[in-house]
């Protein structure tokens, strides 16, 4: 298969190349600028502070790892026996089903 050709005309400058149906722009021009002046490059220029309130702070040591918690007392361990609240009028509340057999 060949591939095809065309030149573009986009502006008065600038070129687009179509070969094989991918579309292709010529090279740019360079630009040329003008170098600056040693003088006005040091007066221009930013630099890094070097003074020593702008320097960053030496690092502090780091603080001792938090100390594992004494478990709590377990209420199990209290040798007492566990009492619960009866009130004598409970059964009344509930209604009470027996099967007939």
């Amino acid at each position: 298969m060949g591939a095809s050709e065309k030149l573009h005309q986009m502006d008065a400058d600038s070129e687009k190349w179509v070969i094989a149906g991918i579309a292709l722009r010529a090279p740019m021009k360079p630009i040329f600028t003008k170098s600056l002046d040693k003088r006005g490059a040091e007066e221009e220029l930013s630099t890094t502070p070097t003074s020593a309130e702008s320097r960053i702070p030496r690092s502090l040591p780091c603080p001792p790892a938090p100390k594992k918690r004494k478990p709590a007392a377990s209420r199990r361990h209290c040798g007492g026996v566990r009492e619960f609240f009866n009130p004598p009028d409970l059964e009344t509340i509930f209604v009470r089903r027996f099967e007939g057999a």
